[in-house]
């Protein structure tokens, strides 16, 4: 009989701690629903990547604001940071020929900008990217120990996507399409 009556006085301890807990859980949330004046909190705000990029192209934080885009394997994003981004800062930062943006990330924007290529319509925003694939391509180092296995491959892939776009674009876009192709062949 001991061993029931021990069994059972644990199971009250059990319920009274829970019951304990869950007041202690209930007044924590009502505790923390509320502001200062009664008004209930709402979730935090997270910081979206767009965000955080836009605030690192405005402090010209080139480096890591292309690192956090180009990360995110997403083209849209990419298209966004170069629209928020100062390409004649990025590509000439203090005047002496010298970017704000690593090799490596130079190759990735030049994979992702040829992505997006293929799908941008909105005329600006092919105007964007042929700017920033013309740039990437004419600062860009093929044989940067760190990128130059990989150039030839998105070199190629680039002209693929050039070639396609030129066979569905605006006709006032060959010419500028034409003239990247010419670069893009010096890099092979």
């Amino acid at each position: 009989m001991k061993m029931s009556e021990s069994i059972q006085s644990l199971n009250m301890e059990v319920v009274q701690l829970r019951s304990a807990v869950n007041n202690v859980s209930v007044q924590n949330q009502n505790a923390s629903a509320q502001q200062p004046g009664g008004a209930p909190a709402g979730p935090p705000r997270p910081v979206g990547i767009r965000d955080e990029v836009t605030a690192l192209c405005h402090s010209r934080r080139y480096e890591e604001a292309f690192t956090k885009a180009v990360s995110a394997s997403d083209g849209d994003l990419v298209l966004f940071a170069c629209k928020n981004a100062d390409a004649g800062a990025v590509f000439n930062s203090n005047g002496e020929g010298v970017i704000s943006i690593s090799q490596p990330i130079l190759i990735c924007l030049m994979q992702q900008l040829g992505a997006v290529l293929i799908s941008a319509e909105d005329g600006g925003d092919v105007r964007v990217i042929l700017n920033w694939l013309q740039e990437i391509a004419v600062t860009i180092d093929p044989t940067n120990v760190n990128i130059q296995r990989h150039v030839g491959s998105v070199v190629q892939q680039l002209l693929a996507n050039i070639n396609s776009k030129m066979s569905t674009c605006d006709p006032a876009f060959r010419r500028p399409l034409q003239m990247l192709i010419q670069i893009l062949r010096g890099l092979l």
